[in-house]
């Protein structure tokens, strides 16, 4: 086994969930009388769960109860979650490279954590994981660094021997604060920039590339 591990993000990262997202959320908005929005608003506003996305996709346009359109989101999500949802390119053959080279994994994401479980193991249930991780409460989301520095503790490594992959600004910050080597995945959800702004300390453009950083 080597002496570094990779936590990966989810949304962005490891999967474009973005199409199905897209469909989910447009649900919510018609179930409210608000119109449909496209896929390039919603990129936009993943990545801090689903309360979170619901609130931007409603705007300040309209007082709408985030927990009733969440949970309109939710029921139709849970039945279309994979429907167009897909591993991105090259990822599957990093993750055998990772596993040949012993590697420990792990997947810590701010999707509601019943949907990050089945997911995870639908698109990559032949590798294994350490941890797969969603959102379980508020409080300890990301950016909060407890769940991430749990994994670390599971994975038998220090911190800063540990990379946190992930599209925006949200995983770097994680990684930050928990100590961890930020890594941005700029095939995902958010800019360059972004990435650049918020601190990572390295940008990949193709999932092989993090080979390099192992």
């Amino acid at each position: 086994m080597t002496d570094k591990g990779v936590i990966f993000d989810l949304d962005g990262t490891l999967a474009d969930t973005l199409a199905d997202l897209t469909d989910a959320v447009n649900v919510g908005l018609r179930a409210f009388g608000f119109a449909e929005r496209p896929s390039c608003d919603v990129r936009g506003w993943i990545g801090e769960g689903l309360p979170t996305l619901c609130s931007r996709a409603v705007g300040p346009a309209g007082h709408v109860p985030i927990d009733e359109m969440a949970a309109i989101v939710t029921r139709y999500y849970r039945e279309h979650r994979l429907d167009k949802t897909a591993p991105f390119p090259g990822v599957p053959g990093l993750l055998d490279a990772l596993t040949e080279r012993q590697v420990p994994m792990a997947i810590l994401s701010n999707k509601p954590h019943e949907h990050t479980g089945p997911m995870a193991h639908a698109l990559f249930g032949q590798w294994s994981f350490v941890a797969v991780q969603g959102y379980r409460e508020e409080g300890w989301r990301k950016p909060d660094p407890r769940t991430a520095l749990g994994i670390v503790a599971r994975m038998q490594l220090e911190p800063g021997q540990v990379m946190l992959v992930g599209d925006s600004a949200t995983d770097v910050n994680t990684a930050l604060n928990a100590g961890l080597l930020p890594v941005g995945a700029t095939w995902g959800y958010r800019s360059r920039e972004e990435l650049l702004a918020s601190g990572t300390r390295h940008l990949v453009d193709r999932p092989e590339e993090l080979l390099a950083l192992i």
